[in-house]
């Protein structure tokens, strides 16, 4: 059995938007712009001469032995999903792969593929390593996000995002002697919704939903380890951002094996999850709110 262990810059775009598509459409329209979708990011992919590996359902995983390559393909996607209906959940990640029947293996490609799921639709994730593998006119392009709890990692890792991916400033990635630019785009309109128990609550740009033990909150949480105003959910420039001033701390996990304990800090939010107010969600007497991020 032939193995090929490499250093390699690793893609996953995963196309969201063809739910609505598909009922706005039709099923056969709707297929076919997906499909040209696909087809036209595999383009883009094998120009910048990256290795497309393979499509599952609605995403493109490929490899690129040049983070710069990776970096200019992934800018030329976002130009080409502005044009049209459906936007792109983006991971970039770089690292040790394993190669081996045609497919990739190894904890950079489970990376990849969680900055992908939690990157909002039309956003791209890009992790630590992967930024510093980039020459220093590259790495000026992106911008830091925020900390984030990486699977099988125990400290938080800083993750960061295209410039543009936050309103009004341009992409200026320099490569080849060239500069690639993009549009001034509006920040992307996001709810956050907040389940607990029979309380609902959603939250948009430049909204706030407090959550606590006092009747003051907007989602009550009775429970004396909570305190009075534990902590608020916010929206600004199309983030979410969970603000924690308790005393007893907040348990935030945002997928399987990813959680974090945050204490007055704040945190960003990303895809779907849980929080638990002072007590690990796995506990009995546990307070979990079902958090969601979806897009307007």
């Amino acid at each position: 059995m032939d193995q090929e262990r490499l250093l390699a810059a690793v893609l996953l775009a995963d196309v969201v938007g063809s739910t609505p598509l598909y009922e706005r459409i039709g099923d056969d329209a709707a297929m076919q712009q997906v499909s040209n979708c696909l087809d036209a990011m595999r383009e883009i992919v094998a120009r910048h001469g990256g290795d497309f590996i393979h499509s599952k359902g609605d995403d493109v995983l490929s490899l690129f032995e040049s983070p710069e390559a990776a970096l200019r393909a992934v800018c030329q996607i976002s130009c080409k999903l502005t044009e049209g209906p459906l936007s792109a959940r983006i991971g970039l990640h770089f690292g040790a792969v394993i190669r081996m029947r045609g497919e990739v293996f190894g904890d950079v490609v489970n990376v990849t593929a969680r900055l992908s799921t939690t990157a909002n639709p039309g956003e791209v994730l890009i992790s630590q390593s992967f930024c510093e593998a980039l020459s220093a006119g590259s790495r000026s392009g992106l911008r830091l996000l925020d900390k984030m709890a990486l699977k099988g990692k125990q400290e938080l890792f800083d993750v960061y995002t295209l410039w543009s991916d936050d309103g009004p400033l341009n992409t200026q990635i320099t490569s080849r002697g060239t500069i690639i630019e993009k549009r001034s785009a509006s920040p992307q309109q996001i709810n956050l919704v907040i389940r607990y128990g029979d309380q609902l609550r959603s939250c948009r740009n430049n909204e706030f939903v407090t959550i606590g033990r006092s009747p003051e909150c907007n989602i009550v949480v009775q429970r004396p380890w909570v305190s009075r105003h534990h902590a608020t959910f916010t929206i600004s420039n199309g983030r979410a951002r969970l603000v924690e001033r308790s005393s007893s701390g907040t348990f935030v996990s945002m997928g399987p094996g990813h959680e974090v304990f945050v204490r007055r800090e704040d945190i960003l939010l990303f895809g779907s999850g849980v929080i638990s107010p002072g007590l690990r969600p796995s506990l009995g007497d546990a307070q979990v709110l079902h958090y969601e991020i979806v897009s307007d």
